[in-house]
């Protein structure tokens, strides 16, 4: 008779562990800290590409296995677009926005990932899909959500060459 066997899964990291993943990015001009242990909140500076802007975002990280929540802060998206909507934000009640980044049901994200392998270089991929859509007014991301082509360490790396200076 076979066992059973039951595989476990690897713990969600905490706010600490998440910090320490961040910082060790190393992205020039970004900062983490942690709310009395109730949150974590890293500020970085992101240009999808060499002729784009640079944003300024920040990733919002409860502790257990609630999905982060990733933000534009400067400049405002919408402003951007002249007050137009850009495509896949969520309606919230803060003066920035925030990303759809992935597609829950299709559970693209799951708490063990790092997220210096999938929020900071799919807020990367956003900005680059939303600056095309401002050029041409088409949102080239896909579907309902845009694809996950290549969101690797090298998306990141191309994405944060420049940046953020404080204005």
């Amino acid at each position: 008779m076979a066992k059973a066997r039951f595989r476990i899964p690897a713990p969600t990291p905490n706010l600490a562990q998440r910090a320490a993943e961040l910082c060790a990015l190393g992205l020039e001009g970004a900062s983490v800290a942690i709310d009395s242990g109730r949150e974590l909140r890293y500020l970085f500076p992101v240009a999808p590409s060499d002729l784009g802007r640079t944003y300024r975002c920040m990733l919002r990280v409860l502790p257990g296995r609630r999905p982060p929540e990733a933000y534009v802060l400067d400049p405002n998206p919408i402003t951007l677009a002249n007050g137009s909507r850009p495509p896949h934000i969520y309606a919230h009640a803060c003066p920035s926005v925030m990303l759809c980044l992935w597609w829950p049901p299709q559970r693209e994200w799951i708490p063990q990932m790092r997220l210096g392998d999938t929020y900071v270089p799919w807020t990367c991929e956003w900005l680059w899909y939303f600056e095309y859509w401002l050029a041409t007014g088409e949102w080239i991301g896909g579907g309902q959500h845009p694809p996950h082509p290549d969101r690797s360490r090298a998306t990141l790396a191309a994405c944060t060459r420049k940046s953020y200076q404080a204005t």
